[in-house]
């Protein structure tokens, strides 16, 4: 899975386990919802877990939520399975010609608007909750 859908993925997976409360869900189970291998599922919950987001029981035990629904961010899921995460959501380019004016200076010179950027997406994660997305799903399936 590519760093692209790691967020989302992660965010699907701890929706579906705040539904649950304290039950644990299987791998199997999550990995459905999102449609993707248990393998997969299994790889997230182990970064989660990492992050004390989630509790593992090995075997038939399942997953389940280590802390509330409204006290996960999204931002808490985006520093547990963005391994190393940039300065940036966006990556330079490697390599550009040293020899060309634009290519000595172009990282430099992208280095704070793409800090500025990374800065606001951060705050903006740190706005929602696990529970506000699960609300969200609640409401548009009337449950």
């Amino acid at each position: 899975m590519n760093n692209d859908t790691r967020l989302a993925v992660a965010a699907h997976i701890l929706a579906l386990l705040s539904f649950a409360g304290k039950e644990h869900r299987s791998s199997d189970l999550l990995a459905r919802s999102v449609n993707t291998n248990a393998v997969v599922v299994r790889r997230l919950t182990g970064q989660l877990k990492k992050a004390g987001l989630v509790e593992i029981r090995r075997g038939v035990g399942g997953t389940a939520l280590n802390r509330k629904p409204e006290d996960i961010t999204l931002l808490d899921v985006y520093k547990a399975v963005i391994p190393h995460p940039k300065a940036t959501p966006f990556y330079l380019h490697q390599n550009p010609c040293c020899d060309c004016y634009i290519g000595r200076n172009i990282h430099d010179a992208l280095e704070e608007p793409f800090a500025r950027v990374n800065a606001a997406m951060q705050e903006s994660l740190a706005k929602t909750t696990i529970a506000e997305l699960a609300d969200f799903i609640r409401k548009r399936e009337h449950m």
